[in-house]
């Protein structure tokens, strides 16, 4: 399909944004240093001096350690400040000479628009005694602040975004990133999507939900972006792409790149319109391996319709491209940018949380001591639970043990003149599975078994359905459990289940993987995982598949960016992004 060319402004490109992010970090990071040296110069005390308790060679990797924490900092705070003037000057090109103070009235809009969890959401993390929450991220919400005056701004300017589409405008400098998937569960989706918000946030693009009712029910998610609505695009499916295939108004992402290559050979660039980045050959709907190129993304600057669609989450491949490194290196230094897209951008509605609410008060008690969260999957339905639950039953018990989560029981039921003079505290097990079996078990057991310490262990399963169902109430029904089970301190879950990874990945929990494999002779009944990164299952490739960067063509993926690895063999081939998490189970208060 022909697509007519517009003339637009040049835009800074990859490689000059890149040189301006290392000029300005590396500029403050060397005053910083400098300074810092001079303090240890001049001062009488010793730094060494006032570290008690430490080696003298602790004291030394600590100061080190101190040092390099304090010059990236100012570092990444100066990408950040130039990521945020990137955002203001695209907002002022869409924007012209219209204040929004004539027209955006921000306590109106949340009046309008209420959403409990954005105040009440963080309590739940911050009164867990085993996890150390993440730290405010000021800089992040910084980004998602001049990011939402873009998106209002552009969807002001446009008014019927899907009429704007049609007409093939591209008068008022706005790009957008339409986000759409096939009929996948709750985990698949929340993940697509939570990728292509960070993609749309790293290339200035307003981030659009497809379709109608059937992808994310109103009533499931609060909106958002202050004073803008991500629904709204092809309500009708008038324009939007079939998966897998072209249509009329889009081009699909492989003709794109061939027109990557004529422009290259040729020395000349070129404009599309619209580019639905699919694969018309694959299962495993996700951008294409050259999508995570400078050279391409440069392109990708001159479409002003994206249309991202699949069922696999491919957050983690962003950290490949060097242009948005710098970025998401100074906003994510602990590479928790799942958690913090989730906890920000994708906060269960209202209708929700009282349902979340409501369960935690009639069910699982507010004040206890631990909280073991567990999500079980049997892909193979009836057939696969009724021939593995007691095994799987077997494993989550004998993990919980082994790692000191659960009490120990005692043989018989007289405890005899030996009880532990401890107060009794309270453990919950909160369960999260089609089937009712793990609960029965460990209910069945604790009410046979008395602990050995006194501490009293409640389970606890809210549904059973028996087969995956869709639609709004049961969407609804499946976040609350997601959101109950990221309330743990601990958590087990299945291996390729993206419903135990969102649940991980809200909560910020290192969990344990229950080995669903057959042999587990050496590796016992679970495995810990190596981060709180979900796995991006089933990439195109291991390696880089960027043919104009000779520097990187063909290496591997986790030899040039050690913070993206190899899923375990316990969970499934994949990238996951590894986050700096305190892996440690001590009581933390």
């Amino acid at each position: 399909m022909g697509s007519p060319t517009f003339q637009k402004t040049k835009p800074v490109s990859s490689v000059d944004r890149l040189q301006v992010y290392r000029v300005w970090g590396v500029t403050i990071a060397v005053i910083t240093v400098v300074v810092f040296s001079s303090i240890f110069i001049t001062s009488d005390l010793s730094p060494l001096g006032i570290i008690n308790g430490t080696s003298p060679q602790e004291q030394i990797d600590l100061i080190a350690k101190q040092q390099v924490s304090e010059s990236i900092a100012p570092r990444n705070d100066a990408v950040v400040q130039a990521f945020v003037a990137e955002l203001q000057q695209a907002t002022a090109h869409a924007t012209g000479k219209d204040s929004e103070g004539n027209w955006f009235q921000q306590s109106q809009w949340n009046r309008d628009y209420p959403c409990l969890s954005r105040t009440e959401l963080p309590q739940k993390y911050s009164r867990r005694n085993y996890v150390r929450d993440l730290a405010p991220n000021p800089q992040w919400r910084a980004v998602l602040r001049e990011y939402a005056k873009l998106h209002r701004t552009c969807m002001r300017k446009v008014g019927n975004v899907t009429a704007y589409f049609m007409s093939r405008n591209t008068s008022l400098d706005c790009q957008f990133t339409v986000v759409d998937t096939d009929e996948i569960g709750i985990g698949n989706r929340f993940l697509v999507i939570a990728s292509a918000v960070l993609y749309s946030i790293l290339t200035k693009r307003v981030v659009l939900l497809a379709g109608d009712e059937d992808f994310i029910p109103e009533g499931l998610l609060c909106e958002p972006f202050e004073g803008s609505s991500w629904r709204g695009f092809d309500v009708n499916r008038i324009v939007t792409p079939y998966r897998g295939g072209e249509n009329p108004f889009w081009n699909n992402s492989g003709s794109f790149h061939s027109r990557i290559d004529e422009a290259v050979k040729d020395g000349k660039p070129f404009d599309d319109y619209a580019v639905a980045n699919i694969d018309a050959q694959s299962w495993v709907g996700q951008p294409h391996s050259r999508f995570y190129c400078d050279v391409e993304q440069e392109n990708y600057k001159n479409v002003t319709f994206m249309y991202l669609t699949g069922m696999l989450y491919f957050l983690p491949k962003l950290f490949t491209v060097p242009s948005f490194r710098p970025v998401l290196e100074a906003l994510f230094p602990d590479r928790m940018a799942l958690t913090s897209i989730l906890r920000e951008v994708m906060l269960p509605a209202d209708e929700v949380w009282t349902r979340v609410q409501r369960m935690e008060q009639t069910y699982l008690e507010d004040r206890v001591d631990r909280r073991l969260g567990v999500q079980l999957r049997y892909r193979g339905g009836w057939g696969e639970y009724n021939g593995k639950f007691h095994t799987i039953a077997g494993r989550v018990l004998q993990c919980a043990l082994d790692n000191n989560i659960l009490p120990p029981m005692v043989k018989n039921t007289e405890r005899g003149n030996n009880e532990p003079a401890l107060a009794m505290r309270m453990i919950t097990v909160f369960v999260a599975s089609l089937y009712e079996g793990v609960k029965n078990n460990l209910t069945e057991t604790f009410l046979r078994h008395p602990t050995a310490t006194g501490d009293a262990v409640k389970v606890v399963q809210l549904s059973s359905e028996g087969d995956q169902k869709f639609g709004k109430l049961v969407y609804q029904g499946a976040l609350a459990e997601v959101l109950t089970l990221s309330f743990s301190d601990h958590l087990f879950v299945t291996p390729k289940s993206t419903f135990s990874g969102l649940a991980q990945a809200y909560g910020g929990v290192v969990p344990w993987f229950i080995d669903w494999r057959d042999n587990i002779t050496e590796s016992g009944p679970c495995t810990r995982a190596q981060t709180v990164d979900v796995c991006f299952q089933a990439p195109f490739d291991y390696n880089i598949k960027c043919p104009y960067d000779h520097e990187r063509h063909d290496k591997n993926i986790s030899e040039v960016y050690p913070d993206v690895q190899p899923c375990l063999a316990v969970d499934t081939g994949g990238l996951q992004l590894i986050t700096k998490n305190d892996m440690s189970m001590e009581l933390l208060r």
